[in-house]
């Protein structure tokens, strides 16, 4: 008898169960070390490798070409995207579980051991980094807010909210692909969603090496980005929980300062109170409407999920892709 979230070990489609997605843009420096560390780990364990060349301009493509007999080497045309990258690696994978490993060498193989076994009992496994490993000073406070915005969203403490080395089942990340954004954070929402949607996780503790190459992070520009995606996070998964409160101090205030009023000075109406009660209403309501149409896009993310499955059971099964489905990943 299968625990829950254990995936079926008896699907022959694909004798291994993972896949290992490395996402690449301007990696030649660390990433010919990434690709041999986890060549050396399929030693010990059954897995599939899917690397993707998110549009780079350095050696990094001739690199992956030097691959293409051992690994699976997709290529992006132009730079699209670190969350792209990995959708681009979802969408590929023919394994029950994905696991994701970037290519800029901060990661270590050794680590796979414990999320491929923790694969087998959760339907997720989350690399949590100790001590901010990894993590450059100037990045930190804006992590440090976007952690406190994530925090008060799901409603616990998370240890880590943005580490790439994580796993889980391919058919729950095809259900929310559609809602995670192309770029780097891909990783916050795609946690947050799981966390939401309270599926059977578990962390594993790792150690984040520096990155070898220099980073494709702006800090300006992907600060102000970090704030506008507290606002999307907000909006997205729990806008109720944003807005109503607001609402409700709103509500409470009109009411007691207007039964104050009216035990003062007598049958009187405060402008100010009736403002502050219809701004609460109003409020509320957006909050409502909010958490419908959050609703209805998690809902048609799902649909299109099954989508996916069903052209790709027909692909197998004749050989052929549906004639309105693009052949050419990238």
């Amino acid at each position: 008898m299968k625990t829950a979230g254990e995936p079926d070990m008896t699907n022959g489609k694909n004798q291994a169960l993972y896949t290992v997605i490395v996402p690449a843009y301007n990696e030649e420096d660390g990433l010919r070390d990434v690709l041999e560390s986890l060549l050396s780990l399929q030693q010990e364990h059954r897995f599939e490798i899917i690397a993707v060349d998110d549009g780079s301009t350095d050696a990094t493509a001739d690199i992956l070409e030097s691959y293409a007999s051992r690994i699976e080497v997709l290529r992006h045309r132009s730079n699209r995207g670190y969350g792209a990258s990995l959708k681009t690696g979802v969408r590929a994978a023919e394994t029950e579980n994905v696991v994701f490993f970037d290519g800029d060498g901060q990661h270590q193989a050794c680590y796979l051991s414990t999320i491929f076994e923790s694969l087998r009992s959760y339907e997720f496994a989350i690399g949590i980094r100790e001590d901010a490993s990894g993590v450059p000073v100037v990045r930190r406070p804006g992590k440090w807010l976007l952690a406190k915005t994530c925090n008060f969203l799901a409603a616990q403490e998370i240890p880590d909210i943005n580490c790439g080395l994580r796993g889980g089942r391919r058919h729950l990340y095809l259900q929310m692909l559609a809602l995670l954004p192309d770029g780097f954070s891909f990783t916050t929402t795609s946690l947050l969603h799981m966390l939401k949607s309270r599926f059977s996780y578990v962390y594993v503790p790792v150690i984040a090496l520096e990155r070898q190459g220099n980073s494709s992070v702006r800090i300006v520009y992907d600060g102000l980005k970090t704030l506008l995606l507290i606002q999307r996070l907000i909006m997205l998964f729990d806008p109720m929980r944003a807005l109503g409160y607001p609402a409700l101090a709103l509500l409470a205030f009109g009411a007691v300062y207007q039964l104050w009023i009216l035990c003062v000075y007598g049958l009187h109406i405060e402008g100010a109170a009736i403002v502050a009660l219809v701004s609460g209403l109003m409020l509320f309501m957006f909050g409502l409407l909010a958490d419908q149409v959050a609703s209805l896009r998690k809902e048609i993310s799902s649909q299109n999920s099954m989508l996916i499955e069903h052209f790709q059971s027909i692909t197998e099964t004749t050989g052929q892709q549906p004639e309105f489905v693009d052949e050419h990943v990238g």
